[in-house]
């Protein structure tokens, strides 16, 4: 009788892995050093992309994500210091992440503790005990920062189907500004490869505040937390997804959208296909590959243009795409450049 699987970390990639365990009747135990199961970023909307040909959500829930989003955006509106595109179609997808029974933690988490994996919140595992380590970024190593705040739904002013990003160096050096809708309460917030002290951005983002448009959308709603997210990405994070005995997911081993941050696709994917890997004792990293290909190394690319991108740089991008730009024509560009 197989033994029990041990998993570092209770995030959405172990929440993951744990759940496509216990489906298949593995024995699984969680370990986290949280005191309780939250996000490390604190409540927030958390937006999937869905740029690439095959949708999303019919990847996901090929690796047994069947959760449904509470919201589609269908308009993306992207802003430069100068020009402004309206990318039209089902661009993102939209959950919500926190403590509340809603939320896809809470959920996933539900799902886990009814077929009976147990979890060990407070007791953190070090990752090479672990048959599998999604503990998030490795400890000082993160790369990318996420800081801003969730305001109100009530007194603001964003459409439910709806979300902004804002490339301006002067709110966001060398990422961007991001604007999401969210049950209860929404998000805005930067997303920086360059400046990477919490305090600093947090300081940039407000801002984007005195912009008068951004006012607009604020409205009179009222701050109610804050959002401080720090993630980690490798050129060829599948070459070291096996560490010992350990497989790495998520994070933890630097699956990451180097080019936007957006990094619940992989912490799902990675988290299943690690399961996967030590349910039909296949290579995890050949499993990786197969579903990802190229698309780390040619994002990491591509990221390293970005970093060098200017305000001129973002009015040059935003103004090629013209006013408006459907999803489909916006698909077909991407794919042109490789990911």
């Amino acid at each position: 009788m197989p033994g029990v699987v041990r998993i570092a970390g209770a995030g959405l990639t172990g929440l993951s892995a744990a759940n496509a365990l216990a489906a298949a009747g593995r024995s699984v135990e969680v370990f986290d050093k949280k005191s309780r199961l939250l996000p490390s970023s604190g409540a927030h909307t958390e937006g999937i992309r869905n740029y690439r040909s095959v949708d999303v959500l019919q990847e996901l829930r090929a690796v047994g994500f069947t959760m449904s989003p509470f919201a589609t955006v269908q308009r993306t509106v992207r802003q430069s210091p100068h020009f402004r595109n309206v990318l039209r179609g089902p661009a993102h997808y939209l959950f919500m992440r926190g403590p509340e029974a809603h939320t896809v933690d809470q959920t996933l988490y539900r799902t886990a503790k009814e077929t009976g994996v147990r979890f060990h919140f407070g007791q953190g595992l070090d990752p090479s005990e672990a048959d599998i380590a999604a503990t998030g970024p490795p400890e000082g190593q993160h790369n990318i920062l996420g800081a801003g705040y969730i305001f109100s739904e009530a007194g603001s002013h964003l459409d439910q189907d709806v979300a902004y990003g804002v490339f301006d160096n002067d709110v966001a050096p060398g990422g961007y500004l991001v604007i999401t809708p969210g049950l209860g309460f929404h998000s805005i917030y930067s997303v920086s490869w360059s400046e990477l002290r919490f305090e600093a951005l947090l300081a940039r983002t407000e801002k984007a505040f005195e912009i008068p448009w951004i006012r607009e959308i604020l409205g009179t709603s009222r701050w109610v937390g804050k959002i401080h997210g720090r993630a980690y990405y490798l050129e060829d994070p599948i070459a070291g997804a096996v560490q010992g005995g350990t497989l790495l997911a998520g994070e933890a081993g630097g699956f990451q959208d180097a080019v936007a941050g957006f990094g619940f696709r992989y912490a799902v994917m990675t988290g299943a296909l690690a399961a996967r890997a030590i349910l039909e004792g296949q290579d995890h990293r050949d499993l990786l590959r197969a579903a990802f290909g190229n698309e780390f190394k040619d994002a990491y690319a591509f990221r390293q243009r970005l970093n060098r991108a200017t305000n001129e740089d973002y009015d040059k991008m935003i103004a090629s795409l013209g006013a408006e730009t459907t999803l489909e024509e916006y698909a077909k560009r991407r794919e042109s450049r490789g990911f």
